[in-house]
């Protein structure tokens, strides 16, 4: 809404122009009015406006003294004259002011609404320019900072466009903070999450200047925001810059209430080094997966220590796993998967590296035992290019063992369905429904497709299976709904139609028919169980 002051001396005007006029629908509001200028004058002192709507012949301070007044004040105004005088001298004056129209009482209410659309229209014009220009600037500023520190420009260059960075050079240290937003399913639009982005690092830019002026915001390549702050006492003033990250992660998460990781790097000397700080902020992200994070991870050099031995698994050991999972054991499997966590847990010296590549090796030697079943990649137990590169996402170490443990317990289900006896054409039934579960899938279709008629197949199906044709498709199609509600970033509405259910409010009700809860509550219980 733009905000509009009314300025006149006789009171049956301002009422009929507040009421004539339907201001909402034309994006405006009425925030004020006075009944000649000097009380104009003193009323806007402190009350920003868009348009200003006056008379000109008024006791005390005339309307022409009070636009050249305000303009002083809030040269962005725009102005519209309401005159009883047909003075050209006036009309003169007026144009000479940059006033928007000069219309004579009593006012044409089409006219004057015309003269507020092209107002408005002008305000906005304005508007988009201004932030058309300060976001090209900020993305010229965003990647000198980058460049900055990741060593990637020359100190000559640096210099030279020292004004555009918003932080001095030549101070004594520099550090680096880094916030990383943990988007969960639900804000997993690139719309919703660029938004979001946007206002954090806005508030962190607002809160930084109340910090301190030697500081600067910009996000980098990963959509990462950096606080780049120069150090008058290179480590009093760290140590008052990780104080004051602790207290920012605080206020993100309470404000917006999403999880965030915040680390901070070291302190380097000087404007040259101010890559080493970068750098190990961003390598401080890795530790997530150790470390508690209630606070920023802060990187200090006897915090980032490499292992004494290799802590992922040996091949005997996967050897051992794989064994257990052909035998279908999934109780014994599991507890396998808890026990090699457990070792992880147990040394000394562990490096998120370590962590991962565990991960990552169970992960393998259970896809290989899917590939060996013949279980489709888009079938029973998901996409695997998602499940490796969930891996390396920031995430504690018990939210990368239970990811482990639902794949493997999602393999041995599928494998377990796929051991059973079943006669050829059962088998690959059975196979079109892993792989097509998200067409459109019926016995007339698949009859078709096996040269049987219908009504043999669902009987033969139903003997063998012990399920109804519809019951199994139904069953198989929710245990992947359920699946990607836990692993994905999908949004309920997507998974309900890539699992094949075409009516989003029939997928609601079927889940929560066969599971007691409906997808979202499934989907915040994981959350909750997985924190």
């Amino acid at each position: 809404m733009y905000r509009v002051f009314l300025v006149d001396d006789e009171p049956f005007i301002m009422e009929g122009l507040a009421y004539l006029i339907d201001w909402e629908r034309h994006g405006l509001q009425i925030v004020g009015k006075a009944a000649d200028g000097a009380e104009a004058l003193e009323a806007l002192a402190g009350e920003p406006i868009d348009i200003l709507i006056t008379d000109i012949q008024m006791p005390h301070m005339n309307g022409l003294e009070l636009i050249r007044s305000v303009r002083e004040l809030q040269p962005d105004v725009k102005f519209i004259i309401l005159s009883g005088y047909n003075d050209f001298e006036y009309v003169k004056e007026g144009v000479t002011l940059g006033i928007e129209n000069y219309l004579l009482k009593p006012v044409n209410t089409e006219e004057l609404i015309r003269t507020l659309t092209a107002t408005v229209a002008k305000i906005e014009q304005s508007v988009y320019k201004e932030e058309s220009i300060k976001r090209h600037l900020e993305i010229i500023r965003d990647n000198l900072l980058y460049r900055w520190v990741t060593a990637a420009i020359e100190s000559e260059e640096l210099r030279n466009r020292a004004e555009l960075l918003g932080i001095r050079l030549g101070l004594p240290g520099y550090v680096a903070g880094i916030v990383k937003l943990l988007f969960d399913q639900e804000q997993a639009e690139v719309s919703s999450r660029a938004e979001t982005i946007a206002a954090v690092r806005t508030y962190c830019q607002r809160t930084a200047q109340s910090y301190s002026t030697e500081q600067a915001v910009f996000a980098d390549l990963e959509g990462d925001l950096v606080l780049l702050a120069g150090l008058g006492d290179v480590d009093a003033d760290r140590t008052g810059f990780v104080r004051f990250m602790a207290e920012l992660q605080a206020a993100i998460r309470e404000r917006w209430g999403l999880p965030l990781l915040v680390t901070v790097g070291e302190a380097s000397k000087g404007e040259a080094s101010a890559h080493r700080s970068y750098r190990t902020a961003k390598r401080m992200q890795d530790y997530y997966v150790l470390a508690p994070h209630d606070g920023p991870l802060v990187y200090e050099a006897p915090a980032l220590p490499a292992a004494a031995e290799p802590a992922a698994p040996l091949q005997a050991e996967l050897a051992h796993f794989c064994k257990l999972l052909s035998a279908g054991k999934k109780d014994e499997a599991l507890a396998w998967v808890g026990e090699a966590f457990a070792r992880l847990r147990e040394t000394e010296g562990l490096a998120p590296s370590d962590v991962q590549n565990t991960a990552m090796a169970v992960l393998a030697a259970a896809v290989h035992h899917a590939n060996l079943m013949r279980q489709e990649h888009e079938g029973a137990i998901g996409d695997y290019k998602h499940l490796f590169s969930q891996v390396v996402k920031p995430q504690t170490m018990q939210e990368l063992e239970e990811l482990v443990e639902r794949f493997v317990d999602r393999v041995l289900f599928a494998s377990g369905v796929s051991e059973r006896e079943y006669s050829p054409v059962i088998r690959q039934v059975l196979r079109e429904i892993e792989r097509r579960y998200g067409d459109e899938l019926s016995l007339k279709t698949l009859s078709q497709t096996f040269h049987m008629n219908p009504v043999y197949l669902g009987q033969l199906f139903h003997k063998e299976t012990g399920e109804t044709f519809s019951d199994y498709v139904n069953k198989y199609r929710l245990a992947q709904a359920k699946a990607l509600l836990v692993e994905s970033n999908l949004k309920t509405s997507d998974i309900s139609l890539r699992v094949g259910y075409t009516d989003t409010s029939y997928f609601y009700k079927q889940f929560r028919k066969y599971y007691g809860f409906s997808p979202t509550e499934y989907r915040n219980w994981s959350k909750l169980g997985d924190g």
